[in-house]
């Protein structure tokens, strides 16, 4: 039996391929390549996932869309696809998606679900906020509520605080860095991180340790009455876990964010024709149906069609998927991501000023060959 060794990052999408068997039995049965598939956690991810470009270990590697691909494809890392079968339906997938996946006219990703930043609140709160809430309106309606009752949470992990600061730089006009230069040491970006910074006290104490699972379990047990997650864990957080489902409502943000997770054939992959059908199976249409279901945030607009009556955040999701703003291209983002993130979680905790920490960061992304 051939194999095919994935690597993948854990997550509610993936785990939707890993607890129901039958989807990966499937395809085993069917064409008799073994798939050997190892999930890590976000925080352990990326160094294994550059690891994994120094020598053989993987044959198929997750990647975050357009935040890596410019990255990868200069530095050789993937490879480009060479067609798709007939069955596949590529133009199904989103518009918007396959311009991420896409560079200079070649096709390196299969995409396998969403994550965007969504705002999910109690409408027993709030009554029906508008479709799309701008950042400074989500300050003030923080603002407006008890700090003692912890009624706010977002994420703000030293891992994922970069993503999460994003629409706060971004409300102010600060793009982080782009092809001109590094943008996070003005005026701008100092009140933009203050901001962010000010609505800490509206959270859990221990928000600054808060990344997924605890975002989800606040929001979800209704711990905090509004919060920003992302539109892939939107699916666990309706789970059947969810305490009065019907009371929760759904808003993008006016600066969302968001990112195509895909997967990619990693430059020492030992079976291409293999990985190419293992990917056209896990990113087709029958699989997005229950990605989508499971995680929230599915990739191919039949599968929005079809399932928006049952999941009712999709209409909102998938308006915010098409507007989203991507970070620019550059060859050293995910050296500069973990550079600003670690000099914003510093100022969150509180042992540096916001000046100075964005100061320090924009010097050291100017540092990078």
């Amino acid at each position: 039996m051939k194999r095919l060794k994935v690597l993948a990052v854990a997550d509610p999408a993936v785990q939707s391929v890993v607890s129901e068997v039958e989807i990966i039995k499937s395809f085993e049965r069917s064409t008799g390549i073994e798939i050997a598939m190892d999930v890590l956690p976000w925080a352990e991810y990326y160094a294994s996932l550059m690891a994994s470009f120094e020598s053989y270990q993987y044959d198929v590697v997750m990647v975050a869309g357009h935040l890596w691909l410019y990255d990868f494809v200069k530095n050789g890392h993937i490879k480009a696809v060479d067609g798709h079968s007939e069955s596949y339906d590529y133009s199904d997938i989103l518009e918007t998606i396959r311009h991420e996946i896409e560079l200079d006219g070649k096709h390196y990703l299969y995409p396998f679900f969403c994550d965007g930043h969504m705002l999910l609140y109690r409408k027993s709160h709030f009554g029906d906020l508008p479709n799309v809430v701008s950042m400074k309106e989500l300050c003030k309606l923080v603002e407006g509520l008890d700090p003692e009752s912890q009624p706010f949470v977002q994420k703000a992990h030293a891992s994922e605080i970069f993503q999460d600061v994003l629409p706060y730089f971004r409300s102010e006009g600060v793009e982080p860095f782009d092809e001109s230069g590094v943008h996070i040491g003005s005026p701008e970006a100092v009140k933009a991180l203050e901001q962010y910074i000010a609505l800490k006290p509206y959270c859990d104490l221990e928000v600054a340790n808060f990344g997924n699972e605890e975002v989800l379990d606040q929001i979800q047990t209704g711990k905090c009455q509004i919060g920003i997650t992302w539109s892939g864990q939107i699916g666990q957080v309706m789970n059947e876990n969810c305490v009065e489902p019907e009371d929760i409502g759904f808003a993008s943000l006016d600066a969302s964010w968001n990112v195509s997770w895909c997967f990619g054939i990693n430059k020492y992959c030992q079976d291409d024709a293999s990985a190419k059908a293992f990917l056209e199976y896990i990113t087709g249409k029958s699989v997005d149906k229950r990605v989508g279901y499971y995680c929230g945030n599915p990739v191919r607009q039949s599968t929005f069609d079809a399932d928006s009556k049952d999941n009712t955040w999709y209409e909102k999701v998938l308006a915010m998927v098409n507007s989203a703003k991507p970070v620019a291209k550059s060859d050293k983002t995910g050296n500069m991501m973990g550079i600003i993130a670690q000099a914003v979680h510093d100022a969150y905790t509180g042992k540096v000023g916001a000046k100075e920490a964005l100061q320090r960061a924009e010097k050291q992304c100017m540092e990078l060959e």
